[in-house]
């Protein structure tokens, strides 16, 4: 059962970070980068990413590599 995921403007999320083969921190690395602002929301599942400095992501994330940050 896929778990579906409620995402509006304005939400702040954290990212996925995915594992990167070399890094020596083993299990210790971050998992998860942000939190950022969903700026857009496509139809398709994407979302298009601000961080709190107001930078835009150049590629919309998947709303399946985010989760919800509660502040």
């Amino acid at each position: 059962m896929v778990k579906r995921r409620k995402f509006q403007k304005g939400d702040l999320v954290l990212k996925v970070l995915r594992g990167l083969i070399n890094d020596l921190r083993g299990k210790f690395r971050p998992t998860w980068s942000g939190p950022s602002f969903i700026r857009d929301l496509t139809r398709e599942g994407a979302a298009w990413l601000t961080n709190l400095d107001g930078n835009q992501f150049i590629e919309p994330i998947n709303v399946d590599q985010l989760k919800k940050f509660y502040a």
